[in-house]
């Protein structure tokens, strides 16, 4: 087992050390490690340095656990040029019908990327680590025909959701005993563990194995020493290529600032669509995401470590993301448009739980915008034509009726909303090219003035606005 294995009699893992501590094997150039919270803070620096080349990092447990370290190994591996991988401990005790559930659980966590860098997601499926006597020891309480399917809920679930097969962590004497030796996984990279001096006999059904953990804990590098079975040219094809488009959001807390004036913020990929609201009421927004291929919103408060804390389906695929605080509390949400209609979910990002509120409000095709346009505290949803230019506002869309209409910018621009001024009421801007500009006379007003900021290099690029260090005042991002 990965870090902190203290396996009783009955399992049969071969525990003895037969190499020093650290060195790799003779025969396997390409040095791994396999770590987790236990292992603590790690110095990623100081692992490349011993010539770590690849790992796989703990980042969920079942369906309601998720490695504390998990962000900082995957950004601190990255950083420091170590091809990296997340990996979900396996709990089949949470239910016969739970493998696609922790895949999914694992997906949304682990923000897999296909950048090249990224190694398959993994499963690590072996004996229950916290104990040796009750019911479920060794095999979960499932029969050999059930475990297979949950192993087979869970890896293609990961199929579905990366495109890439799923890694299988595991030993023969787990596998073959729980499985009845099923042989039907030749096709997902295994990671086999044995700690004997040698890889030994693999689990049924492989005759070549990707990783070898030969090590359970070393003196020299934190975690599991893990060996690739290949050179330095196969581990990269391994974690293959094709980046799909790692979302990176460069925000200014100055709307004067033609540069982010924060930390580069990798969150999502491409086609996902960055949004922003203040989520836990602290005054200041964080970038979150939608995910339009499959209508789930990835939501954080802290979006720097790579996680997202909150995730759920709202709408049908397709539909168009909107935040906004519709209740007064202080706190955004979330909602979709889909064809006219609005529909704004009332139940906390924090909860499971759905509630939603809807109404009919401009044309199909019109593009979405939601604000706090008198200052009440709550806000509504309005309207954008791109095929005109022209803004729909209203404080009550209930009524079907735009309070007050005006053109700003260019037909086809992208519309923006934000407080410019810190006077409590929402205004509107737009972006064309890489010109950011924002309407400062009220909505209710038939005076156009504005201010306006070259911003980013306006090509694929999507904005996002926010109030990102809590003055009261909104200023522009982008992520690209």
């Amino acid at each position: 087992m990965r870090t902190v294995l203290a396996l009783a009699a009955g399992a049969a893992m071969i525990v003895a050390m037969a190499l020093p501590a650290g060195a790799a094997p003779a025969g396997y150039s390409v040095l791994g490690t396999d770590v987790s919270n236990h292992d603590g803070a790690i110095d990623w620096s100081g692992v490349a340095a011993k010539g770590v080349k690849f790992g796989w990092a703990k980042a969920t447990e079942g369906l309601d656990f998720v490695d504390p370290q998990y962000g900082a190994n995957y950004r601190g591996a990255k950083s420091n040029g170590v091809y990296i991988g997340a990996y979900a401990f396996g709990r089949p005790d949470k239910g016969a019908g739970t493998g696609k559930a922790q895949a999914d659980y694992l997906v949304d966590h682990a923000q897999y990327v296909n950048d090249g860098k990224t190694l398959p997601l993994q499963l690590d499926i072996e004996w229950p680590w916290w104990t040796t006597a009750a019911p479920i020891y060794p095999c979960y309480g499932l029969s050999s025909g059930q475990m297979v399917q949950w192993i087979r809920d869970f890896v293609n679930e990961v199929k579905a959701r990366t495109g890439r097969e799923a890694a299988i962590y595991t030993n023969p004497n787990w596998w073959n005993q729980c499985t009845g030796s099923n042989t039907s996984f030749a096709a997902n990279p295994l990671e086999t563990s044995n700690y004997s001096g040698s890889p030994g006999a693999l689990p049924a059904g492989w005759s070549r194995f990707t990783a070898w953990q030969y090590q359970g804990s070393s003196s020299t590098i934190p975690g599991s020493p893990t060996a690739f079975n290949g050179t330095s040219s196969d581990l990269a094809a391994f974690a293959g290529g094709g980046d799909l488009g790692v979302l990176e959001f460069y925000l200014s807390d100055s709307q004067t600032s033609s540069v982010a004036t924060r930390p580069v913020i990798s969150y999502g990929q491409s086609p996902m669509v960055p949004i922003s609201g203040d989520w836990d009421g602290d005054g200041k927004d964080t970038v979150s995401t939608y995910d339009p291929t499959t209508g789930k919103f990835f939501i954080s408060n802290d979006p720097v470590t790579g996680l997202a804390q909150y995730t759920f389906v709202y709408g049908n695929p397709g539909a168009v993301p909107l935040v906004g605080d519709w209740d007064g509390d202080g706190k955004d949400n979330i909602g979709v448009q889909m064809g006219n209609g609005f529909y704004m979910r009332t139940s906390p990002v924090t909860l499971a739980t759905e509630t939603t509120v809807s109404l009919a409000y401009g044309d199909a095709g019109m593009v979405p915008i939601s604000g706090d346009w008198n200052g009440d505290g709550k806000d509504s949803v309005s309207a954008y034509d791109p095929t005109t230019g022209k803004f729909f506002i209203s404080n009550d869309p209930v009524t079907g009726l735009a309070q007050y209409t005006f053109v700003y910018g260019n037909p086809g621009a992208v519309p923006l909303v934000g407080d410019w001024d810190g006077d409590g009421k929402d205004n509107i801007g737009v972006q064309m090219g890489n010109g950011f500009y924002m309407r400062t006379s009220p909505v209710t007003s038939a005076t156009e003035t504005t201010m306006s900021i070259g911003y980013g290099n306006g090509s694929g690029e999507l904005p996002v606005i926010g109030d990102w260090d809590g003055d009261g005042k909104d200023s522009q991002g982008i992520a690209r």
